[in-house]
């Protein structure tokens, strides 16, 4: 446990993890040309020199050190290193293949160390994997383009730029609000912060604490609430100090994660909820 909390604890600590590397060299090696790795690396912004005249294998792995050695985020540098086999089914000459046991091998490699890939090219801590996997499928589905954008932005930014992700978690859930309010012919409140914006969800979808008599559900239905107006207010504050006597508090990747979580599990039972009813 203590492995995995410090390899995604902070921006510093985001190296990647020898044994990562290694399946990672041994994955690409077979599909790719040197070209093509060597195009990889430059994309994803590593530069430094490699010895000259050594196989894809060692190439890789030597690709990958530069990366641990010089890169600001060498995970995020990873990442898009790996979208072309994750994301692309062809063997990296047009010609389509099956790489699910290569990706396989990669994902069950990340999650050795708390960590997985996810689409657009983001390695993030796997705490959320199964909730977030789930609004990708239903975005994806759904053509829900302004989802999309913030989902990617939430991952993007989760360890560099904690405040971004806070602002990207409110976003996705505000997004999906007016989403719903469009699609099922609602009165869309004139303030489209996600406060307003909620209060016409949860009224529709059955979600007001008051309704029900069950004190269980009422409780958690109230949880809910305590999501909307918690990343409303970390939205708008981003930690900064407000009035005298207020101590500055930095937000951390670790606040970050805990945010798009709450917003993860808050959409997921949304859209699974619209969906029911639908």
């Amino acid at each position: 446990m203590q492995i995995q909390r410090t390899s995604v604890s902070s921006h510093a600590n985001r190296k990647i993890p020898i044994a990562v590397a290694a399946v990672v060299a041994d994955v690409l090696a077979p599909r790719y040309t040197h070209n093509r790795i060597d195009h990889f690396m430059e994309r994803a912004g590593i530069e430094g020199e490699i010895p000259p005249g050594i196989n894809k294998v060692d190439k890789t792995r030597a690709w990958l050190k530069v990366a641990n050695e010089k890169c600001t985020d060498p995970l995020a540098a990873l990442g898009t290193v790996l979208v072309e086999l994750m994301e692309v089914d062809t063997a990296g000459y047009g010609v389509q293949t099956d790489l699910s046991e290569d990706r396989q091998k990669v994902q069950t490699a990340l999650g050795a160390h708390g960590l997985c890939y996810f689409k657009g090219g983001f390695i993030a801590a796997s705490g959320a994997t199964a909730v977030s996997k789930t609004i990708e499928e239903i975005i994806r589905e759904r053509d829900l383009a302004g989802l999309r954008t913030e989902f990617d932005r939430i991952f993007k930014n989760v360890e560099s730029d904690p405040a971004t992700t806070v602002t990207a978690s409110c976003a996705l859930l505000e997004s999906l609000f007016k989403t719903y309010i469009e699609e099922e012919s609602l009165q869309m409140p004139a303030d489209q912060s996600i406060r307003p914006l909620w209060k016409v969800i949860r009224a529709d979808l059955n979600f007001d604490p008051g309704a029900t008599s069950d004190q269980d559900l009422k409780t958690v239905l109230s949880g809910l609430v305590a999501i909307v107006e918690g990343i409303g207010a970390l939205r708008t504050h981003k930690g900064s100090a407000h009035g005298q006597g207020k101590i500055t508090y930095k937000l951390k990747p670790r606040h970050a994660r805990l945010t798009a979580h709450a917003s993860f599990t808050l959409a997921n039972f949304v859209l699974e909820t619209w969906g029911e009813h639908s």
